[in-house]
């Protein structure tokens, strides 16, 4: 035999050590999928209507493929019903998955674990239930992406999520029943840029030690929990000390945890960056700190449903882009203050439920995005301003249950654009409302 012919054989030799592994490896992921199809109740839309012998894998439907490998699934909202097959297990070289908005059922199966590749995970808007997969989270160590949220998945969070996922930078498990505390690991996510636990039974103390190691931070949503501030539910300010030197924090969360303490003066220092705080329906007392407006950024701002007290800031007008301003079910007292007028993007006002008094300032006229105003549930006196009139875009008002008297100005009744409520009872007002 000779060179050539040698030379020939071996390299067909060669191709066929590598050919052989890569058809065993697209048989094995046709498979898992074919199961996954079968494993499928209800397929309403059709979407895995091609999914059949006749067509090559890489060219079904939500299927995309490198190297004869399936790197990506993405089937989210079809309307799937049935339970994950253990099969999906075994596609080695998955890289992101998505399945969210469909009705799929029963427990992930730890043979995710297996998916050693995976960068992105998303699950939810589902009927999963169980546990969260220990294995996911501690073998899939490229795990950059995770949403498992609005399931039914029950029990904590792995204790040694931090410690296993070293670039996982959004994890949202949102509205579940899980009720462990934070785990403390979480402190190693120092790429984390999202980490969204709302709507859970979480406990423990604010994660202040977690969240300062995480300089990429932009959304913090730790909502309806029952979490508690330091010292006994007494001090939030080592929380807001550990979050201000965060650059990149967009929206804070907070609201429906019963969270005890003043408000931080030190609030005023967080990055400019922010522009969502909700801490309502807390314990939170004391008065609101007025460098509060420092944070020129801030879009909603929602201390309502705690126990805040003293006057409202007047520096609150020096927030130029606030578009929702709720300081309702308080114990505020004082007049509405006038400069609140220079809102100019403002579009919400809930004022209502304090001990506010005296007028209401004719200036709110400039405030013509204000689209709603309720000031109902105070201790308001004098006539109404006809200038709230020029208000054109008010859609509801409500100034029920104060000290309201004399007569309901035609501008007002009038305007075209407060077709969905309109409430002045529980006053001391004359005349009637003609809507054009």
């Amino acid at each position: 035999m000779d060179f050539v012919t040698i030379a020939i054989a071996q390299l067909l030799l060669t191709f066929h050590c590598i050919a052989l592994p890569l058809q065993d490896g697209i048989a094995t992921d046709k498979s898992a999928l074919l199961n996954f199809k079968k494993s499928v109740a209800i397929d309403p839309e059709d979407a895995l209507g091609n999914w059949n012998e006749t067509t090559h894998i890489c060219d079904w439907n939500g299927v995309s493929c490198s190297q004869d490998r399936v790197i990506w699934l993405d089937l989210k909202d079809n309307s799937f019903q049935g339970p994950i097959p253990t099969e999906l297990g075994t596609l080695v070289s998955l890289e992101e998955l998505s399945l969210q908005g469909n009705a799929v059922q029963e427990q992930v199966p730890e043979s995710f674990g297996a998916l050693i590749n995976l960068r992105y995970i998303d699950l939810s808007k589902n009927y999963l239930k169980g546990q969260l997969p220990t294995s996911l989270f501690y073998n899939c160590t490229s795990l950059q992406y995770i949403d498992l949220s609005t399931n039914f998945f029950i029990g904590p969070i792995p204790l040694d999520i931090g410690n296993r996922l070293p670039s996982l930078e959004n994890l949202d498990l949102y509205l579940n029943q899980l009720n462990s505390t934070i785990p403390t690991s979480l402190s190693n996510s120092s790429m984390m840029t999202e980490l969204d636990l709302e709507n859970n039974f979480l406990s423990g103390g604010l994660p202040s030690e977690i969240v300062r190691h995480m300089p990429m931070l932009k959304v913090l949503h730790l909502s309806n929990n029952y979490l508690t501030s330091n010292d006994g539910n007494t001090n939030l300010a080592p929380f807001f000390r550990a979050i201000s030197n965060l650059t990149h924090l967009e929206e804070l969360e907070l609201a429906g945890n019963e969270l005890g303490g003043q408000l931080p003066s030190i609030i005023g220092l967080l990055h400019v960056n922010l522009s969502q705080i909700h801490l309502e329906d807390n314990l939170i007392h004391g008065v609101i700190p007025p460098n509060i407006a420092n944070l020129s950024n801030l879009t909603l701002l929602n201390l309502s449903s705690n126990l805040l007290n003293g006057t409202i800031p007047s520096e609150l007008s020096l927030l130029p882009k606030l578009e929702r301003l709720c300081l309702s079910n308080n114990l505020l007292q004082g007049s509405i203050p006038s400069p609140l007028s220079k809102l100019s993007h403002l579009g919400l006002l809930d004022l209502s439920m304090n001990r506010l008094s005296n007028s209401i300032p004719t200036s709110l006229q400039n405030l013509t995005q204000l689209r709603q105003l309720l000031l109902n549930d105070n201790l308001l006196s004098g006539s109404i301003p006809p200038s709230l009139g020029k208000c054109v875009n008010l859609e509801v008002l409500d100034l029920s249950h104060n000290r309201l008297n004399g007569t309901i100005p035609a501008e007002v009744a009038s305007l075209d654009s407060m077709s969905f409520y309109f409430n002045l009872s529980n006053n001391l007002l004359q005349g009637q409302c003609h809507w054009s």
